[in-house]
């Protein structure tokens, strides 16, 4: 068994503005597994904003080889026990995790979906856009026919509720927004929220630092939006300790640690309250990761999985959306960017 970290740099359509920066892109790291003739990969995303990056990534999976012989030998959808995972690595987790369980559906010629619950429910589909993105509003309007609505990130400064009405002009579809921890004031949050309010806005993502639950909840008393956690909830005991404090949870394979940490998630947020909204959602990630987060998207009732539509070399094919549906290849499969 052979275990290998291939750096790529994900370059995005046009810059991408949130509150935490413009950026033209996003480094990734492939997990690669070469066993008995086959070949499999993961991915891990590696915005600056997190603490990961290459050089964690490849120290850290470099010392599970053994884990990893171990889990190839059998069927590691029966053994999620038995998977490498570290709190503080959880982009690299995921990776591994699902590098591994790529290889086992290739081994076997079977998909992902036979080995997680499914449900006869699609999610809603949101698009993303961003301010960078206005000058080509017409190219993102052509895509909406695939989409139920637009993810509008603001960026917590005095020009974000014009941004809205400038789209709004444009468009009557209805919109997520999602603030990316923009606002240090709750006062403020809540005045640009009433306002949202009234301009056909369905839901408030992360408005407010991450460790400012309090003030989370605040928010959450004083509107009738649904105030969704983002950057507050990254891991499972994140969810059991401060899920009261937001109307859902967006969750994210990359913060979590991988597909079986996102259904327990998952799992969680279904049994303490049916009517907790689940967002299944990514970090700029190519077709790759998109996938393995879109098994889960049944179970969830919105997917943010929009990350390879808004890449300009993504180096995987397999992951579509059409006509509002998520539609997944067998497998995963590299393309023409594909260059490890």
């Amino acid at each position: 068994m052979k275990l290998t970290i291939h750096p790529y740099f994900l370059e995005f359509i046009h810059p991408f503005a949130l509150a935490h920066g413009t950026r033209t892109g996003t480094q990734l790291a492939f997990v690669k597994i070469e066993h008995n003739n086959i070949v499999a990969y993961g991915e891990a995303s590696l915005p600056p904003y997190r603490k990961e990056t290459l050089q964690t990534i490849t120290d850290w999976v470099n010392k599970q080889n053994n884990e990893v012989l171990e889990l190839l030998s059998g069927n590691p959808f029966e053994l999620p026990a038995k998977f490498p995972f570290s709190e503080e690595h959880p982009s690299a987790s995921a990776a591994l995790q699902s590098a591994i369980l790529n290889w086992y559906v290739q081994a076997n010629k079977t998909q992902l979906t036979n080995y997680v619950k499914q449900t006869n429910q699609s999610p809603k589909l949101t698009l993303t856009i961003t301010k960078n993105d206005f000058p080509f509003i017409d190219e993102k309007l052509a895509l909406t026919e695939h989409f139920d609505y637009f993810k509008i990130k603001l960026t917590g400064t005095s020009n974000d509720l014009e941004f809205v009405k400038s789209l709004r002009l444009k468009t009557s579809l209805p919109f997520c927004i999602d603030i990316n921890q923009g606002y240090e004031s709750k006062e403020k949050a809540i005045q640009l929220i009433s306002t949202l309010s009234q301009l056909n806005c369905i839901l408030i993502e992360q408005p407010l630092k991450d460790y400012d639950h309090e003030g989370h909840y605040w928010l959450k008393q004083r509107t009738e939006l649904p105030i969704i956690a983002d950057e507050s909830i990254c891991l499972y005991n994140d969810l059991v300790q401060h899920y009261e404090a937001y109307s859902g949870v967006n969750v994210k394979l990359m913060k979590c640690g991988g597909l079986f940490q996102a259904q327990q998630m998952l799992d969680f947020a279904s049994k303490i309250n049916p009517n907790y909204i689940k967002l299944i959602g990514c970090m700029s990630e190519s077709s790759l990761g998109i996938s393995m987060a879109a098994v889960l998207s049944s179970q969830c009732n919105m997917a943010d999985l929009d990350a390879p539509y808004l890449n300009k070399n993504n180096p995987f094919d397999g992951f579509y959306i059409e006509n509002k549906k998520i539609k997944l290849a067998k497998n995963i499969t590299p393309n023409k960017f594909f260059c490890f």
